[in-house]
């Protein structure tokens, strides 16, 4: 699960979940894309406008300038493990960097957040929670209002994508690995939206300190610096088991792959490095 909030701070990486576009073009738009999806939580007034025009400028520049060419040297990275089949260790090692690199985005991000909810007004703050309202609702209609088999099959499905998009068509027998892996998932969504609902109420606690100033900075940065606020010890151990599970299944799959397969992994994997490098280079 991604939290509202998570989604705001991270939507400039969007152009690395990107799937059937052109990654050069979808990076080019984010002056546009970002301000588009933000406005569908908040809409922006005045010299907040202005505040979030000149601080985007400024982000987006950073992100190409120091950000791409990691992201290109990490891709590069992965494209050599997987090339050389993967171990668990490389798992792990391709996660950590992962979250190191969202992580950098929350930082550069943070005190420009905490400005622009800061001037809210109390109507922006109701409209925002409406629609925090309106995400609960399609999450617990998409993953708790129907059954477990259709839970688990959603699961199967989403991997599957997720695995064809670097590999191309899997074989009878892969398919059958992600469906025997989806038979074991842990189902979550309870505990999930549990989760969801203590983040919001504490960022809803927050932005009512808004007139403190220095409560209201120190209580969002401890918010932002901790991505498992509010998460159960049920929730946790679900959590951990399920990683444990996926991975497995990750290394499963790549043990099985044809060379045709991996090649096609490894040169997609490359062509994002290759796109990210030329972006950097980009005024």
């Amino acid at each position: 699960m991604i939290k509202p909030i998570q989604r705001l701070l991270l939507v400039s990486a969007l152009v690395l979940l990107a799937s059937g576009c052109a990654v050069r073009f979808v990076y080019n738009q984010l002056d546009w894309l970002v301000p588009w999806y933000l406005d569908d939580y908040i809409a922006l007034e005045g010299p907040q406008k202005q505040l979030f025009e000149s601080r985007l400028d400024a982000y987006l520049q950073w992100h190409r300038r120091e950000q791409l060419p990691l992201y290109a040297e990490f891709l590069e990275d992965v494209a050599g493990r997987a090339k050389r089949g993967l171990k668990p260790s490389d798992i792990a090692t391709i996660q950590r960097r992962t979250e190191e690199l969202a992580q950098a985005m929350v930082i550069q991000l943070q005190p420009d957040m905490i400005e622009l909810f800061a001037m809210a007004s109390d109507k922006q703050v109701e409209k925002l929670f409406r629609k925090f309202a309106e995400d609960d609702a399609r999450f617990r209609k998409e993953y708790l209002e129907v059954s477990a088999r259709e839970q688990r099959r959603q699961r199967a499905k989403e991997a599957l994508l997720y695995v064809e998009r670097w590999t191309g068509s899997l074989r009878k027998e892969q398919r059958k690995m992600i469906d025997d892996w989806s038979q074991s998932y842990e189902l979550m969504a309870e505990e999930l939206l549990e989760t969801r609902t203590a983040w919001q109420q504490e960022f809803r606690r927050i932005l009512d300190m808004r007139q403190d100033r220095p409560a209201y900075e120190a209580a969002f940065k401890q918010l932002l610096a901790n991505p498992t606020f509010g998460r159960s010890d049920a929730l946790q151990q679900k959590y951990d088991r399920n990683e444990q599970a996926v991975i497995a299944l990750y290394l499963q799959l790549d043990h099985s792959l044809s060379p045709d397969q991996r090649t096609r992994m490894v040169k997609k994997l490359r062509s994002y490095a290759d796109d990210f490098r030329h972006l950097a280079k980009q005024q």
